[in-house]
């Protein structure tokens, strides 16, 4: 049974002179195992879980919520477990997509408990680089494999199975898990040992988050100065201003025809809260090397604003609503 699900075609690998090359997957290439567990069933991994059952995988899922393990029961072929133990003893595989550090080191305590040797764990989390590397040394001592594999793409990457994966660990799991991965996204990145996946996914969040503050910033002005939403995005989409938080998560309602969270009320997307966390845990790690991350620190100075009115649990293009509020 597995965990999550993607798309499939690309893979990344790093050549001798370190240049990252691009090499074709073949669809029917060998699998893992036919069994893959599911930790965390939520706005991504739900749909992830659905790409795993399209492609022909068993899944056995687990989550905190009553509510999401009912859900996710009710998708042709889905099984659950009430615990995680269980879930590591019926899996060949286990996937995880967990909130926070705190959530994936608890979890893995547990799965451990109950791991078999050559046990391939992927975590799919966005956490600290030290504890994926923890989490790492905790797989290593049970003689089980273990990869850090962050995603990009959001949760309509997650249902379009057209996620990014961001890869830490050792290479050679890489490779044998690639046909894991190509259900779940359409390409993934070696990045280096473990921990270098969350290295890169913290980094992509800052800059993510500062995007899409500035296209709700620039959004809010233009039309209080009168245009219409769907125009300006349009004049910005085609010019200098593109970015993803403009053409495919625009943070204005209405202004481009697509089935994102500002088209329904900032529901079922990306927490403003988890990106509040992510982009703090780059903070955390600019302190650590004494880089200079000025505009991360005004992100999240806005971010804790949105977060402290309540609005956390909405997705985080809510930045929008946030300025459009502003007194002048």
């Amino acid at each position: 049974m597995i965990m999550f699900v993607g798309g499939l075609n690309h893979v990344f690998r790093r050549s001798a002179n370190g240049c990252i090359k691009i090499a074709s997957v073949v669809e029917e290439s060998k699998r893992w195992k036919s069994n893959v567990g599911f930790v965390g069933l939520g706005n991504m991994g739900i749909p992830m879980a659905k790409n795993l059952l399209k492609n022909g995988y068993g899944v056995v899922g687990n989550d905190v919520s009553a509510e999401r393990m009912d859900l996710f029961r009710g998708l042709d072929g889905a099984e659950t477990a009430d615990t995680l133990q269980q879930v590591a003893a019926s899996s060949d595989a286990v996937i995880t997509m967990l909130p926070a550090s705190k959530h994936v080191l608890s979890a893995y305590e547990k799965l451990l408990e109950s791991s078999k040797p050559e046990q391939l764990f992927v975590d799919c989390s966005t956490i600290s680089p030290e504890s994926s590397k923890k989490v790492s040394n905790m797989a290593e001592q049970k003689g089980c494999k273990f990869l850090g594999a962050p995603v990009s793409g959001g949760v309509v990457g997650a249902q379009n199975g057209t996620l990014t994966f961001m890869v830490g660990g050792d290479e050679s799991t890489l490779t044998a898990a690639e046909h894991l991965l190509g259900s779940m996204g359409s390409r993934w990145v070696y990045c280096g040992p473990a921990g270098s996946g969350l290295v890169a996914k913290l980094c992509n969040n800052m800059i993510l988050g500062m995007t899409m503050a500035a296209v709700a910033e620039a959004m809010n002005l233009g039309i209080k100065l009168g245009m219409e939403p769907k125009v300006l995005a349009s004049v910005i989409n085609t010019s200098t201003g593109r970015c993803w938080a403009s053409e495919i998560n625009n943070p204005v309602p209405g202004a481009i025809d697509k089935d994102i969270p500002s088209n329904n009320d900032y529901l079922n997307g990306f927490k403003a809260d988890l990106l509040l966390k992510d982009m703090r845990l780059g903070e955390s790690l600019a302190k650590e090397t004494h880089t200079q991350t000025p505009l991360t620190r005004l992100t999240v100075d806005v971010y804790a604003r949105i977060s402290q009115m309540g609005w956390g649990d909405k997705d985080f293009s809510i930045a929008y609503k946030y300025f459009k509020e502003q007194q002048s």
